[in-house]
């Protein structure tokens, strides 16, 4: 008997599968009476590469020809079809492709036809010829024969010169669809009168992979294998792939987070069942592929059986998209380690565990709300209730040095470098409203200062290294009117406070602090109460947590790709 690739091999244009655009500009050209001297035919194997080259002969060479629809009646047309046909010649590129038999080709082009309109040479695996027995060809090519034709096929055009290509019409076959497979293969069942479950046609058409002869040939095959029926299982121990209900198996487990039930399973494959590592691992990113296919509303694009396509449909609503993807990571980087170091058990075991533990991951959107919320926590910090109100009384009262019961001197009317020390302000008389706004606004405004100082001060040490370092003992304590900040300084850094107070380097401060923030501001250098160091102190430790690196750090980060997206999705800056 016949196999079922030659016997069901198309005899006409309309029977070519999934290859329309080469059919239909073939038959207008036929149509048009503008045939070309040479046709490239290029694409994966058994896509229909050779069979449209054989009807494009049948059609230029039919007595009702040149037709778009051979009778493969007449002699000439039934001669193609058996392959005896003297104007028709098909040679195989591979064991053809020394410079003797292109020179012999080259010598027979020149000798008329037999009995048919065209001479037509088919070269399959045409990018098997040598260099030298295509260089033969060229002249040959470029100014053929008014009756010669050329045909060549190829699965690998890049191996095919370039001068070759610019002398030829080129059509680039492509894969044929599983479905479109699986159609032919239930005509040709139905003609060979065999019994097939339609699922099992599915896992023939996955298996031939866009090849429309290798399915032919795989049902032959499984035909050949004695059963009364072919089914899934049939099909699946022949070629050793691993069952559907295994893979759905496998992923209800990491659903339910069972890593021992898939740990178990895939000893049952590998000992066995003998199944490769490889293949299971294949199996499961094609079966995530299409969780994320109909999780995207792609369910027409499943190439699965129906039963098998409302399993897949319902188990996808288990996972968010970022999840599948991020399952898909894994599995494919497991692909690439199996590659590279071997150990599939192993490596398909780890990737199966570490699948198990996604519900414990957080997503980015969730990790960038959390640091959001925790960015908020520690800025309120620094304005805890109890301080602010401990710093508004400090901004609306001034203390004594000497700490006298009589406090008639305002601190706003002290004068910067004759200012020791914060004294109690008599005048409280502003109204309740007055105060409240006074204290919000002091608020932002001292935020603001806040958050720029550690920047104020890592300038001036660039500017001035002792000016900078005494500029770090002191805290910002409070704001007087709307752009006086007042510095407070421990007794133990009393020296630094009055050699910062000096006219020179307080103008220096205030065009640094004018430069990082952007608003004109005037530093007043004060001593702070001893009922006040503690606070004073605690403010201190908590400006340090903020305490920027040093610039020579800070520059080596500028590169990080990683560091940089951070910092531009959390509108931050780098601090350690």
């Amino acid at each position: 008997s016949i196999a079922y690739a030659r016997k069901y091999r198309p005899k006409n244009f309309d029977e070519i599968i999934d290859q329309q655009h080469i059919a239909v500009t073939l038959k207008n050209s036929i149509l048009q009476n503008s045939f070309a001297h040479a046709y490239l035919f290029s694409g994966p194997r058994g896509t229909g590469k050779t069979s449209t080259a054989r009807i494009l002969a049948k059609a230029l060479n039919c007595e009702k020809g040149p037709t778009v629809k051979p009778c493969n009646e007449c002699s000439f047309c039934k001669q193609i079809n058996e392959a005896r046909s003297l104007d028709v010649l098909e040679i195989d590129g591979a064991s053809n492709r020394r410079i003797d038999e292109s020179r012999m080709l080259r010598e027979n082009v020149k000798f008329a036809t037999a009995s048919s309109r065209f001479k037509i040479y088919i070269i399959d695996e045409v990018h098997m010829l040598t260099t030298e027995a295509f260089n033969a060809l060229l002249k040959t090519l470029e100014e053929p024969p008014e009756h010669v034709k050329f045909i060549f096929a190829t699965t690998e055009p890049h191996k095919v010169l370039p001068t070759i290509l610019s002398r030829c019409q080129r059509f680039d076959f492509h894969k044929i669809s599983a479905k479109s497979i699986v159609l032919k293969l239930k005509e040709l069942a139905c003609a060979e009168e065999i019994d097939c479950q339609e699922q099992a046609l599915y896992f023939i058409a996955k298996i031939a992979d866009g090849s429309l002869r290798d399915a032919e040939v795989i049902l032959g095959q499984m035909n050949s294998f004695g059963n009364a029926k072919i089914t899934v299982e049939d099909v699946i121990n022949v070629f050793g792939l691993v069952a559907q209900e295994v893979i759905f198996s496998i992923v209800d487990n990491l659903i339910q987070g069972s890593v021992a039930r898939n740990l178990q399973l895939i000893d049952q494959l590998i000992v066995e069942q003998s199944r490769d590592p490889v293949q299971i691992v294949d199996s499961l990113v094609q079966h995530f592929r299409n969780l994320m296919l109909s999780k995207c509303g792609c369910e027409k694009m499943l190439e699965l059986a129906p039963e098998d396509r409302e399993k897949l449909c319902e188990q996808s609503k288990e996972f968010s998209l970022e999840n599948i993807l991020y399952l898909i990571a894994v599995l494919t980087g497991t692909q690439g380690k199996i590659k590279q170091h071997g150990m599939g058990r192993l490596f398909l075991e780890m990737a199966l565990i570490k699948l198990s533990e996604q519900d414990k991951l957080i997503s980015l959107a969730e990790l960038a709300k959390k640091l959001n919320h925790l960015k908020t926590v520690s800025a309120n910090l620094l304005f805890e209730p109890e301080k602010i109100k401990a710093r508004n009384s400090i901004n609306n009262c001034s203390i004594d040095l000497e700490k006298s019961d009589s406090c008639s001197q305002n601190y706003a009317d002290v004068p910067r470098q004759q200012s020791s020390q914060i004294c109690e302000e008599t005048d409280c008389s502003q109204d309740t409203k007055k105060e409240s706004s006074g204290v919000q606004n002091n608020i932002l405004s001292l935020k603001k200062v806040r958050k720029f100082w550690p920047e104020v001060i890592d300038e001036v040490k660039k500017s001035k290294p002792s000016l900078g370092f005494c500029l770090a003992e002191g805290s910002i304590f409070s704001l007087s009117g709307s752009n006086i900040v007042n510095i407070a300084f421990l007794k133990e850094h009393e020296f630094h406070r009055e050699n910062l107070a000096q006219n020179q380097n307080v103008e220096i401060i205030e065009n640094i602090v004018k430069q990082v923030i952007g608003s004109t501001i005037k530093i007043n250098f004060v001593s702070s109460a001893e009922s006040l160091e503690k606070d004073i102190i605690k403010d201190r430790k908590i400006t340090k947590l903020i305490k920027p690196v040093e610039s020579k750090n800070r520059e080596s980060f500028k590169g990080d790709d990683v560091i940089q997206a951070a910092i531009d999705i959390f509108n931050g800056r780098i601090v350690q």
